[in-house]
């Protein structure tokens, strides 16, 4: 399987270095496919792997021990959501990961990230973006938890395009929130599935 992804990846970036349109084109020819589905005790192993390995796509740097990820997957207060795409090279794998604590008047990320590997799919943006629909149709405010490290920024300006405003700081936490009052859909070169 790591195999596959990796010759796959070698096809995706030779075809990218050929392409002589702009970025969002060159996306538009890769019949990206993006699920977000929750966690099943088969994800387990990866998600754990996510939390350690991943920093610079990573909002928070917060880590949970297969453990702890199972008994939030199976928390009614807990959203736990994994995220995988594929293309027409092939699958990219398990490659996202979301925490959402819910309390019933406001819901709270507590961890986001994505795998490097994705960065300049745009795949960051529709996951932000489906939690907020999620928010919404709950009737829960929106918050995030984000804790900057040298590498992260990139997370934070993702929620900052998406909408999000610095509310409260705790520490080395700051606490964004969202109005819900503009949430995008995902671009047409996506077909976004939820599991």
């Amino acid at each position: 399987m790591r195999r596959r992804m990796y010759q796959a990846d070698i096809a995706r970036n030779r075809a990218e270095e050929a392409f002589s349109g702009a970025s969002e084109e060159f996306l538009g020819t890769l019949g990206m496919a993006f699920t977000i589905a929750p966690c099943r005790e088969e994800d387990l192993k990866r998600a754990e792997e996510l939390t350690v390995r991943t920093h610079q796509l990573n909002t928070t740097g917060y880590t949970y021990s297969y453990e702890e990820l199972d008994l939030l997957r199976q928390s009614d207060r807990h959203l736990l959501l994994v995220c995988s795409l594929s293309d027409k090279y092939g699958s990219y794998g398990k490659i996202g990961l979301t925490l959402v604590e819910q309390d019933p008047e406001a819901w709270t990320v507590k961890l986001l990230l994505m795998s490097c590997r994705v960065m300049s799919k745009g795949v960051g943006t529709i996951l932000v973006n489906h939690i907020l629909a999620l928010a919404k149709a709950a009737g829960a405010r929106l918050r995030a938890e984000f804790v900057s490290n040298d590498r992260n920024r990139a997370m934070l300006v993702t929620y900052k395009f998406a909408g999000f405003r610095e509310v409260e700081r705790r520490g080395e936490v700051a606490v964004l929130e969202h109005d819900l009052s503009r949430i995008q859909p995902p671009p047409p070169y996506v077909d976004l599935r939820i599991g």
